[in-house]
């Protein structure tokens, strides 16, 4: 059967077979180093279906970012729930466990950004990067929205940047993060350290950019 006589319901599971194999094989391989023949391998389909359905390795990879981009923030949405009622120290707890709960269930995102981060000239090297920046500012909106924060618009942004930043590198390489502290790096050793760790360096300086604490 050629491309063009596939029936909708069997494209529709060869595109996610394919963009499941792209989020495995690029949380393994940098950008530059990863092939779309890995991908099609990975997916059990054939080489051309790859270009039939995206065009090629940017488009892949843009669409793949996209997707991750999209559940990023649908899920971040959900962390930010509730915290205007809690304490500073509270608040920040809960959120960093909502977000350990997604991004250690599904660390692969991370994962693709340290990843790359280390094999780039320029940023604009990696198809979809504009997503970390639409990332960033759609938490700038949503913390502004969610908590009575003060100070300048840099600190929030420094303090939103730090933050993301710590957890891009103790997820998206925990597997070496965890091996230099001798723990499991899917063991709960690890993530309540991640846990402790960004609470201390985090919690002051959220305090700062509070109004009041509650």
């Amino acid at each position: 059967m050629s491309p063009r006589q596939r029936i909708p319901s069997e494209e529709g599971n060869v595109r996610e077979r394919i963009l499941k194999a792209s989020r495995d094989i690029f949380g393994r391989y940098a950008f530059k180093a990863a092939s779309t023949r890995m991908v099609a391998k990975q997916a059990g389909v054939e080489h051309p279906m790859i270009h039939y359905y995206f065009g090629s390795k940017e488009k892949l990879f843009e669409t793949m970012a996209s997707e991750m981009y999209a559940g990023f923030v649908s899920s971040m949405e959900t962390w930010l729930v509730g915290l205007e009622s809690l304490s500073p120290s509270k608040g920040l707890e809960l959120f960093i466990d909502r977000m350990l709960d997604y991004t250690l269930a599904q660390p692969d995102a991370l994962q693709i950004i340290a990843l790359n981060m280390v094999h780039i000239g320029g940023i604009e090297e990696i198809p979809g990067y504009r997503y970390i920046t639409l990332h960033m500012a759609k938490t700038k909106r949503l913390l502004e929205e969610s908590l009575p924060l003060r100070g300048a618009s840099r600190e929030i942004e420094m303090f939103i940047y730090c933050f993301y930043s710590q957890m891009i590198t103790l997820i998206g390489a925990r597997c070496m993060h965890a091996q230099l502290l001798n723990m499991d790096p899917e063991g709960a050793d690890y993530r309540a350290w991640v846990k402790e760790a960004s609470l201390t360096l985090f919690l002051p300086w959220l305090k700062r950019l509070l109004v009041r604490e509650t």
